[in-house]
């Protein structure tokens, strides 16, 4: 496309009413005859838009078009505006920045004179730079020698000290907007624009010691100030150059991808007081001695660097295709502790086909879960015999798929080495400390084995503000429905039962507990299984007033059906069981009563809501459950649900 010698003007405006009239000020003054004024409110919430709006009523001799967007940040907003771009040459203006006199003039001189396709001058900050005296030098711009090499592995940046050519700034696709600053992606697009494809000739990039503009010294959330923003940015804008520039070469690879792993472990070093014989360090290190880096984990790495940073904005999320979630023994007991896992996984990646491998066994997510788990996974491969053998190391693995992402979530040292011989982009995994995993989580040592699962999930996701969306499960039959209906008023489920006695609360207990809740108008709510059906003619006597569900109104008693009636109740109270987990996956507040069973490890868990245990080793050097007292249950239900 033909362009008219001349320049339009690319203002980007977020919240800037302080200094954008000055800004724009400063731009008439450097008008000429072939010249337009583009803005891109990009969502200001102040005045911005305002002022902006009274200063184009006023004839300010120049085109302009104004553009009034949702907040999308600097890349898309420039992206958005070169779409409108008639002239020859681009001037970027920040809208806090004020344009040297007659700046235009001088840079479009210099970029005909060496013919170049962008120049790059300097800029000043000043505390009064509404005043700032700009100097009358004219310094002639001379070629930036070297400049891919310096600019790759410098970070180089800028947007008001640069002018570019219109075509070129096309030819680069602009400026990357899967990142939010649009500072570093421009010179590095132009400068290695020849590593795109084979016979393209260079870009011509000049350097000039002529300040170009002024910006404000100090402000409050400005970009540039947003040091954990500035490296993020930095560190994406490179690799997703060298992907898209398959002609940069190795050793320039490897040099940046060094400086990355090294800007990584600094921040860690910093900000989380990362001790210096770690992991981390001995990555870092390993960096010098030897890198065959993949990008898929690179990538993954400056998330887990940066994401936690409360200013973090984020363009893309990962786009992951295929995950597989590797389980040694899935009987219901474990797959009930993985469904908080496995729920969180689906929500961050509805797209993602998730295959779940059963190593050893039948899986629990094709049989009493599969009305749950149909929704949330594609695949269940059960009785796999994967992990079980060290002759399986020395063989090429049975699943012959690759995976964007395998997530081991078992500890065991031979099954690790077996799975890890599954192709993959990005392998996670435990075992070891996380020795073998690609990336690691910020608390290694989770002792919940729920939460620690849910940590494995966190490692792949901008997100750390999780809030599960409720479960949905088919409520056959209508019984949940009928059974709301014939029972309206509040409920609280009941776990009584437990597959071994050291894990049972006396059943009189329960009932004491029954009493209390009766007398604050709510319904106790009685699970049984099939071990406890005994129990119902018994406690059906002595609280006629208690529901008993999976006996009443239902002919099977399987986990779905403890799950929906669950879903009726305001919070439950369960021994260390099943039915505890059961509840908790119900999204319902849940207090355990813990034995001899490690209460930190197996507690009940969930994204949505706080459940709180009573561990008996705080009245019993035995962990003697029945020496939990009536009173301290009764006191911790009135303090956190009633």
């Amino acid at each position: 496309m033909d362009f008219k010698n001349g320049v339009s003007f690319i203002v980007t405006v977020f919240n800037k009413e302080k200094f954008i009239l000055s800004t724009l000020k400063s731009i008439i003054l450097n008008k000429i005859k072939n010249s337009e004024l583009i803005i891109i409110n990009d969502g200001s919430t102040d005045n911005s838009l305002k002022i902006i709006k009274k200063f184009l009523d006023t004839d300010i001799g120049i085109k302009h078009k104004l553009i009034n967007q949702k907040n999308v940040g600097p890349s898309k907003s420039v992206n958005n505006a070169l779409k409108h771009a008639k002239f020859s040459h681009i001037k970027l203006v920040d809208g806090d920045d004020i344009l040297a006199p007659n700046i235009i003039h001088y840079m479009v001189k210099e970029m005909e004179n060496l013919n170049l396709d962008l120049l790059y001058g300097h800029w000043a900050w000043d505390k009064d730079h509404f005043n700032y005296k700009f100097k009358n030098d004219l310094p002639s711009a001379y070629f930036f020698r070297d400049s891919f090499n310096r600019i790759l592995l410098g970070g180089w940046g800028g947007s008001s000290n640069l002018m570019i050519k219109t075509d070129t700034f096309i030819k680069i696709n602009g400026c990357d907007e899967k990142v939010f600053i649009q500072d570093f992606s421009i010179p590095l697009r132009v400068s290695g624009y020849h590593f795109k494809s084979k016979n393209l000739v260079p870009f011509r990039i000049g350097l000039s010691k002529k300040i170009i503009c002024v910006g404000p010294e100090f402000i409050e959330k400005r970009l540039i100030n947003n040091n954990a923003q500035t490296l993020h940015d930095l560190s994406l804008v490179v690799l997703n150059f060298i992907e898209e520039h398959p002609l940069v070469p190795k050793t320039l690879k490897k040099k940046v991808f060094k400086k990355i792993k090294g800007r990584c472990w600094r921040w860690k070093r910093k900000k989380r007081d990362q001790p210096l014989f770690s992991f981390e360090f001995l990555s870092f290190i390993m960096s010098y001695i030897y890198l065959n880096p993949v990008i898929y984990r690179l990538r993954y790495e400056i998330m887990n660097t940066w994401k936690e940073e409360k200013e973090l904005r984020i363009c893309e999320k990962p786009k992951i295709k295929k995950i597989l979630v590797y389980v040694g023994l899935d009987l219901l007991g474990d797959a009930l502790i993985k469904i908080p896992f496995l729920r969180f996984l689906r929500q961050q990646f509805p797209d993602s086909h998730i295959t779940w491998l059963a190593g050893k066994g039948n899986s629990a997510m094709t049989k009493d879960l599969k009305l749950i788990t149909s929704k949330l996974l594609n695949n269940v491969i059960e009785n796999a015999n994967i992990g079980n053998k060290l002759s399986e190391i020395f063989f090429r693995p049975k699943i012959k798929e690759e995976f964007d992402i395998l997530i081991d979530t078992q500890k065991r040292l031979l099954t690790t080495l077996v799975i890890k011989k599954i192709r993959s982009k990005l392998f996670i995994s435990p075992s070891c400390s996380y020795f073998f995993s690609d990336v690691k989580p910020k608390n290694m040592h989770e002792k919940n084995l729920a939460k620690e699962l849910i940590n494995l999930g966190l490692m792949l996701s901008y997100n750390q503000k999780i809030k599960q969306e409720k479960l949905e499960v088919f409520d056959q039959n209508g019984l949940v429905r009928k059974f709301k209906k014939k029972y309206p008023m509040s409920k609280v489920a009941i776990c009584p039962g437990a597959s071994v006695e050291w894990k049972k609360w006396p059943i009189e207990n329960f009932i004491e507990i029954s009493d209390l809740l009766n007398k604050n108008d709510k319904l106790p709510v009685f699970f049984l299984g099939p071990n406890e059906t005994n129990l119902y003619s018994v406690l059906k006597k002595m609280i006629p007033y208690a529901l008993f569900p999976l006996q009443t109104e239902t002919k099977n008693i399987t986990p779905i059906h403890t799950i929906l009636f669950a879903q009726t109740c305001e919070f439950g109270v369960s021994n260390d069981t099943g039915c505890g987990h059961l509840l908790a996956i119900a999204d319902i507040p849940t207090l355990t009563l813990f034995g001899p069973t490690n209460s930190l490890k197996f507690s009940p868990y969930s994204i949505n809501n706080k459940n709180v245990v009573i561990d008996a080793r705080t009245y019993s050097r035995q962990k003697d459950i029945k020496k939990i007292p009536v009173q301290e249950v009764i006191k911790t239900i009135n303090k956190n649900f009633l």
